[in-house]
């Protein structure tokens, strides 16, 4: 009876100590492998959201940008993975392209950030609406040169004018 467990357990323990000590000898190499950190933001949010989520669920809902943070905070503390780095940029892209602003109350930090534009530009922006504020995104087009209307057209869904 020695022999016959001898014979069936031997094997088994074998393979399971041959398994054991190829994950021992391959997890080293693999720790040290550099991985690809992404250093643009639409990389970024590919990367840290896509892989729970369908960019659908982050282009349908535009947020502030305290939300957004909550909402990333959320997303760390349910496992997302990337580096601060990568949050940092995550950040980035959903206050500069998911951010809802309202032009005339919005600083002209901001508005550079999510309308995309210069110093200038905002500047303008905000010296014009002291005066009269602006109805809609046709008089901002009109009455501020310098504003690119591709990118106010990709964001007229959230830009308000309160």
């Amino acid at each position: 009876m020695n022999r016959y467990l001898l014979r069936s357990v031997l094997p088994a323990f074998a393979a399971v100590t041959g398994v054991w000590l190829l994950a021992m000898t391959v997890r080293p190499a693999l720790a040290q492998q550099p991985t690809s950190e992404a250093t643009t933001p639409e990389a970024a949010v590919v990367k840290v959201c896509a892989g729970c989520h369908g960019m659908q669920l982050v282009t349908d809902t535009p947020r502030d940008y305290d939300a957004w943070h909550d909402t990333v905070q959320k997303m760390i503390d349910r496992g997302a993975r990337g580096t601060p780095d990568e949050f940092d940029l995550v950040m980035d892209y959903l206050f500069q392209n998911m951010t809802p602003i309202d032009v005339n109350h919005a600083d002209a930090e901001t508005l550079m950030a999510v309308l995309h534009t210069s110093q200038t530009v905002a500047d303008a922006i905000v010296a014009r609406r002291v005066s009269r504020p602006f109805k809609d995104l046709a008089e901002l087009e009109s009455a501020i040169k310098g504003l690119d209307k591709t990118t106010l057209d990709a964001k007229k869904r959230m830009i308000f004018f309160q």
